[in-house]
């Protein structure tokens, strides 16, 4: 059972720093369980998180919420789990940045180009809120994705850009639109 379903909507922001551990989950094999595992109770986690991000950072809550989707199978990845971590954040020169709260070592797969084992340090946050307003933070402030900002009036070509950028998988950009258009996201980026 998925923590969302055992605390409820509202217990789960409430009580994020209480998350049981999960199995561990391969990155790859999560991002295919994403796209046909639908789950409305991890969307109405998701959906408000990616909506705070567009109202702070101004870019399109349907791609947030759709990469969160990607990235952690529906918020069941051991990453999001144990850390909170809804988009596969690394630490960088080991340091988590301003937001995330520190770094754990998972066992992971690099592909430059060969895939090969290896093992990196991932963010840790303390809530969803805080996994989410990181992403927005650094899509926003990084110099990688500064040529995707002029299109964050178009959902689609904005994550066509940031994938360029973002995944090395060639067809990451329509992973995340078939996330959208499958689970109609695109309302999220709707005024309430």
């Amino acid at each position: 059972m998925r923590w969302w379903t055992v605390a409820g909507v509202t217990g789960a922001l409430l009580c994020a720093l209480a998350l049981p551990a999960a199995a561990e989950v391969d990155q790859a094999a999560v991002r295919e369980d994403a796209q046909s595992d639908f789950d409305p109770e991890y969307l109405a986690l998701a959906g408000p998180a990616a909506r705070a991000v567009a109202e702070e950072y101004g870019i399109p809550a349907s791609v947030t919420a759709a990469q969160s989707i990607l990235e952690s199978g529906w918020g069941g990845s051991k990453l999001a789990v144990e850390q909170r971590n809804f988009f596969g954040f690394k630490c960088v020169k080991d340091r988590p940045g301003p937001i995330a709260t520190g770094c754990h070592e998972y066992p992971t797969t690099e592909c430059t180009p060969e895939c090969q084992p290896a093992v990196a340090r991932f963010r840790v946050y303390e809530s969803m809120t805080d996994s989410f307003r990181d992403y927005g933070r650094l899509i926003t402030t990084s110099k990688y994705y500064a040529h995707a900002l002029p299109f964050v009036a178009d959902a689609d070509a904005f994550i066509t850009e940031v994938a360029k950028r973002y995944a090395t998988d060639p067809e990451y950009a329509e992973k995340v639109i078939r996330l959208m258009v499958e689970h109609d996201l695109y309302r999220l980026d709707a005024p309430e």
